[in-house]
């Protein structure tokens, strides 16, 4: 798994901005630099002179380089598309196949002998296209696969169908990644962010983020060029391995605490109806049931529990509601996930892992 920035050169950031903000995301923890070769709107004898410094600055740095490109590009590059070497001394790792090849050129670029990975667009993939892929027997350990960013309002798609098309990438063994607006530096020339999922036009980045992770996203790609010092910065410490849920707290007590934050948990693989079950948050206890009763109020959907020394056995177990639920003497309620994040609670599944994190005391309870 990892996190990318995208950079589009020719446009209205300066060269010395867009290499300052590579420097910053390598050292937020982005590994990865998504550019397009063929934006209508880009000057693209200025943006090719850009582009080897920034792949030079982007090799230096260890982050990978996919660019995305159309036959049209090719001209640009004083190339034809049955010589990929022209694009590898460019510096890219690999080339974002969009409008306008066929499945049998696309089968063909995945055996250049330039090692220059192939990538796909995930978002307007089918089932058909994929067996006529097949067909032409492409070297799939250089396939993988990129949804597109939407700019326009209302046209990005819906999680449903990122599901849907994630599903027939993976069972071909492919990679999959997609887009992450920023709500502050939007590109232009619409200026209405470039997400994938139409729902994350609107969200903080870190949370859509969060939130392709849980759907099983591989890669994270800012699609915004240049967000804010403070998104980047948040996007960075996301966890891409474990869903990463913000709360605000109650009144835990010290042991309770541990619980909670001291390591990540994983839900049961027999996963209940109304709560997520932490595998792990008794084990904290080693046969410690001294937690007394507190705060046993209703529960709601988001809600932080930990069961107390009257449960007996299950003292000691932590669970989020997926529901709201009856007050019981039994469960001490310690916190609850913050309101813009509770959807993410309907995305975990069977031994999903997760942890918490917090900056603040609930003052709503």
């Amino acid at each position: 798994m990892g996190k990318g920035i995208s950079i589009f050169l020719g446009m209205n950031y300066s060269l010395k901005e867009n290499k300052n903000y590579i420097m910053k995301a390598k050292k937020e923890g982005f590994s990865s630099v998504f550019t397009s070769l063929h934006i209508p709107e880009a000057d693209y004898e200025n943006a090719i002179n850009e582009f080897r410094e920034i792949a030079e600055l982007s090799k230096s740095l260890d982050m990978n380089i996919i660019a995305d490109i159309s036959p049209r590009a090719f001209e640009y590059l004083h190339s034809d598309m049955n010589n990929l070497g022209a694009i590898k001394e460019l510096g890219v790792y690999g080339i974002r196949v969009d409008f306008g090849f066929s499945a049998q050129e696309i089968a063909s670029f995945t055996k250049n002998p330039y090692g220059l990975m192939i990538e796909i667009n995930a978002s307007t993939v089918t089932k058909k296209f994929l067996e006529e892929l097949h067909s032409y027997n492409p070297e799939y350990s250089r396939l993988q696969a990129c949804h597109n960013y939407y700019p326009r309002l209302n046209t990005g798609i819906s999680v449903d169908t990122m599901l849907k098309k994630n599903i027939m990438l993976k069972n071909r063994g492919m990679k999959v990644s997609a887009f992450i607006p920023s709500l502050v530096n939007k590109r232009g020339p619409i200026y209405e962010g470039l997400p994938t999922l139409e729902r994350h036009r609107f969200l903080k980045p870190e949370i859509s983020a969060k939130h392709l992770y849980a759907l099983g996203l591989d890669d994270v790609i800012f699609g915004d060029s240049i967000p804010s010092t403070e998104e980047i910065e948040a996007v960075g410490r996301v966890n891409e391995k474990a869903l990463q849920l913000s709360i605000e707290l109650l009144n835990p007590s010290e042991l309770e605490n541990k619980i909670i934050f001291e390591h990540i948990h994983e839900n049961r693989p027999d996963s209940a109806e109304d709560v997520v079950r932490s595998t792990s948050s008794r084990l904290v206890l080693k046969g410690n049931n001294s937690i007394i009763p507190h705060d046993n109020i209703a529960r709601t959907k988001g809600c932080v529990t930990i069961d107390n020394c009257k449960y007996l056995r299950y003292c000691g177990e932590l669970q989020v509601c997926k529901r709201d639920l009856e007050p019981d003497n039994r469960v001490n309620v310690v916190g609850k996930v913050v309101d813009e994040e509770l959807f993410l609670i309907d995305f975990i599944e069977d031994e999903s892992r997760f942890e918490f994190i917090t900056t603040s005391i609930n003052e709503v309870f």
